[in-house]
């Protein structure tokens, strides 16, 4: 998937997002669907690599998930695994995506419409 051109597209689609880091969790947290996190080299990533703007560990909004292994276990059960991490995936998007209502347009248009 990572050669398709346009990735709004297929998080529109995709009933779980399988990722590592990216900053698509953020996009896709809108669509109120499970993240899985492939963080098979968390510690590599977190202290060599880039780090974290935020405390990725403890506010991540799904599983860390070591291997390819528990990966696929998490895609087998995503529902307990889901309900699991209702409190972290609640925060997260009470943190990053508050202002996303749905209404942002509707709200332009009113005004210029004033």
């Amino acid at each position: 998937m990572t050669a398709h051109p346009r990735a709004a597209e297929l998080l529109l689609i995709a009933d779980v997002l399988v990722t590592d880091y990216s900053s698509l969790m953020f996009d896709f947290a809108h669509t109120g669907r499970p993240m899985l996190f492939h963080a098979y080299d968390l510690e590599h990533y977190r202290d060599t690599v880039r780090g974290f703007y935020l405390d990725f560990e403890t506010s991540a909004p799904g599983p860390l998930l070591a291997s390819t292994g528990e990966v696929v276990e998490a895609l087998r059960d995503l529902d307990a695994i889901a309900a699991r991490h209702t409190d972290a995936y609640t925060a997260f998007r009470e943190a990053y995506c508050d202002l996303d209502d749905g209404r942002a347009a509707a709200r332009v248009a009113e005004r210029l419409m004033r």
